[in-house]
């Protein structure tokens, strides 16, 4: 209660102090604005706040001259999170004129918002493959993207009309810059090169070769003279209009991934897989200072307009913000649940947009009003699909809305169950009992009757999001993996929390039990997959076999082997026992799902390039590669007698495929969007007078659920 009487107290000093301030400034003449300009130094961060968003559009010489030494990033929140796209956003970028944002995500989709209210204003179709760079012009007026199908478009942003296609390089464009006077627009790519391209008629004007390998990232200073590429581990400062080489800095140790020069001209900053970010002299090419703090590689680095400040995003999930006249990292901003792949400042350095592997776009900002909302389509995306056991079918979002239960047979909602106060991520339904477990960003588990849609429990303990439960063949035991690190165990019937399994260094994404219900096998995105005795917590194995992220995993149905699936492009089988290698599958690209058949010696995983491969776990021979989808697979699920297997795809599509024969038998296109998450009905739940039909469901980024028969 002593408590409780001080915060109250605290609260109306903080009131009364703000309240004092306003009337100062309106009423109380020279005397009153320096009285404001006195309280950025505050000792309270809210008065500072206030009056800071007091000052900041005032012209007065004196109020400019405080604010030049006033740092408002190190306040930055989440005020609003975008959502829309159905796959990863690559790139985001903000107008001039600060009225528009626009992202390019992996779903080959470019969308333009609102940047003050979160609205969709358009949607821009063109390209055949992901969007992984966009530039607005300085005039506002040309939107241009680039794509991994090698082209460059550009729009006309009033209209969203297409103006041009610039063909030229021979793989995927991977960042865009265009000249002061938006005449010219550069372009770095995946083939070595740089290309100088028209902008009135798209013709390329020049070819600059000098990168041994990739090139990450471009940019033109603001008198339009130089050029700056980053790519294998260089940066490489070209006289535009010669295309000779000025200089080359070198000081990263790996591949630099992004390079920005300050407004002002006077810096160029850089980003790299080596996790740090790079301070250069843009007259020189010398490193002046060298800033360390990111976990990760380092993919996008961003100058405030006034020059004196950096933001930086990295795979950590997180971006930071650092003064550079001090060198000091003066706020991380945490919110994103992937990797951080695009940073862009508005115009008037009030907001920071940034674009994530997790599909959303976080727009930050000094808050002063609501603390957060969600605007966009992520509402009416289907994140999950499952079977309960009686052969119901069970679907979430990745919002606030509640999971519906559906009869398999007629599509009819039975069920609405409300209780969820944050994204549902994962769910799991009890083999042995009507009782269905649902995790969710706000770091929750909750425990739900599946009849009767009560909630009878909440199990809190994890501090971060929940991404991965699974329940235990014989229904008494839940496991969690959260963003946390950790794997909470939970009795099922009770709630009561087991044990806590610590040693992943990442965010845990999968967790699968063993078929006897012996032991549990978690994949994270630390690149190792950890065998857990849950009886004693203790950690049986762990597996360094991946080279990047470990997305999938699953355990053989004899229960001797482990199969990961990682970003790296491999599947890796394991024995349980001895942790000894038994085969490693290559694939073109990376892993994204895996599923072993439980009536034959087979593993078939999705890809990130829209292929599916099936290995045979006996021969270690490949079985087939079954090609069609148009974009990433997103779920593998084998039909109940193991003859059909069903893929979903980024692609909009689901496909069948009778693995006899090696071919397609059969595709359905009701969705309009992704389709995120399919599943076969069990066969004892399919009714007799039905013969040999399977139920197959589907969730889609469209906000539906379609129920299919596949005979």
């Amino acid at each position: 209660m002593a408590d409780k009487t001080q915060q109250d107290a605290v609260l109306a000093t903080v009131k009364a102090r703000i309240a004092g301030l306003k009337e100062a400034l309106e009423t109380g003449g020279e005397e009153g604005l320096n009285l404001t300009i006195a309280a950025l130094n505050d000792e309270m961060e809210q008065v500072q706040k206030a009056a800071y968003l007091l000052l900041c559009h005032r012209s007065e010489p004196q109020v400019k001259q405080a604010l030049r030494s006033y740092n408002p990033y190190r306040f930055f929140k989440c005020l609003r999170t975008v959502g829309g796209h159905s796959s990863r956003v690559y790139a985001v970028a903000i107008s001039p004129d600060g009225k528009y944002l626009a992202s390019g995500s992996n779903d080959k989709l470019i969308k333009i918002w609102n940047l003050q209210t979160g609205a969709k204003l358009s949607v821009l179709t063109g390209h055949m493959d992901w969007v992984d760079a966009l530039a607005f012009s300085p005039s506002g007026e040309i939107l241009a993207s680039g794509s991994g199908d090698g082209t460059i478009l550009l729009w006309q942003v009033r209209s969203g009309k297409q103006l041009q296609s610039l063909k030229g390089h021979s793989r995927w464009v991977t960042s865009l810059a265009f000249t002061p006077d938006s005449k010219r627009l550069a372009s770095g790519s995946k083939d070595n090169t740089v290309k100088v391209w028209d902008v009135a008629s798209g013709n390329c004007i020049s070819t600059l070769e000098g990168h041994y390998d990739w090139v990450y990232a471009v940019a033109i200073s603001p008198d339009g003279k130089t050029l700056i590429s980053g790519g294998d581990s260089t940066l490489k400062i070209w006289d535009l209009e010669t295309g000779a080489v000025l200089r080359t800095a070198v000081g990263h140790q790996d591949w630099v991934y992004a390079v920005a020069i300050s407004p002002d001209g006077k810096w160029i900053a850089s980003g790299s897989e080596d996790r740090t970010v790079k301070l250069w002299k843009a007259a020189t090419g010398i490193t002046i200072a060298t800033f360390a703090g990111h976990a990760l590689g380092v993919n996008t680095v961003a100058f405030s307009p006034d020059s004196k400040f950096l933001a930086t995003g990295s795979a950590d999930r997180t971006v930071r913000i650092w003064n550079i006249q001090n060198g000091k990292q003066i706020r991380t901003l945490m919110g994103h649940s992937d990797w951080i792949s695009s940073v862009a400042f508005s115009p008037d350095g009030m907001t920071l947009a940034s674009g994530s592997g997790d599909r959303t776009i976080k727009l930050w900002n000094l808050p002063a009003g609501d603390e957060r909302t969600t605007l966009g389509e992520d509402s009416e995306f289907v994140e999950s699909v499952l079977f309960s056991p009686q052969g119901e079918i069970l679907s979430a979002s990745n919002t606030g809305e509640p999971p519906r239960l559906y009869k398999l047979h007629a599509s009819e909602e039975l069920l609405s169950l409300t209780g969820a106060s944050s994204w549902v991520e994962c769910l799991a339904v009890s083999p042995q009992q009507p009782i269905i477990a649902s995790g969710s960003e706000d770091g929750f588990v909750k425990l739900w009757h599946l009849h009767s849609g009560k909630v009878l429990q909440v199990l809190r303990g994890h501090t971060s999001g929940v991404w991965a439960v699974a329940i235990s063949p014989d229904g008494e035991i839940l496991a969690s993996g959260s963003g946390d690190e950790t794997i909470k165990l939970w009795r099922l019937e009770t709630g009561e929390e087991l044990q806590t399994l610590r040693g992943h260094a990442f965010r845990i994404d999968d967790l699968a039990w063993s078929p006897d219900g012996s032991f549990l096998v978690s994949a994270s995105g630390d690149e190792t997959v950890k065998v857990w005795d849950w009886q004693t917590g203790a950690e049986k194995r762990s597996l360094s076999v991946h080279s990047d992220a470990v997305s999938a995993v699953d355990v053989s149905s004899d229960g001797k082997a482990i199969a990961s699936g990682s970003s790296d492009g491999t599947v890796k089988l394991t024995e349980i026992e001895t942790g000894n290698p038994i085969i490693s599958f290559q694939a073109d690209s990376g892993i994204s799902c895996l599923a072993f058949s439980r009536r034959s010696p087979l593993v078939a995983c999705g890809c990130d390039d829209g292929t599916i491969h099936i290995w045979n776990i006996d021969t270690h021979h490949k079985y087939g590669t079954l090609t069609g989808h148009g974009d990433a697979v997103t779920q593998v699920v084998w039909s109940p007698m193991g003859l059909l297997l069903a893929s979903s795809s980024a692609d909009s599509t689901i496909k069948i495929w009778n693995l006899y024969t090696g071919q397609e038998q059969r595709t359905l296109t009701g969705h309009s969007d992704s389709v995120n998450a399919i599943g076969f009905s069990r066969a004892e739940n399919i009714p007799h007078n039905l013969g040999k039909t399977h139920f197959l469901v589907s969730g889609s980024g469209d906000g539906t659920l379609k129920i299919w028969g596949v005979r």
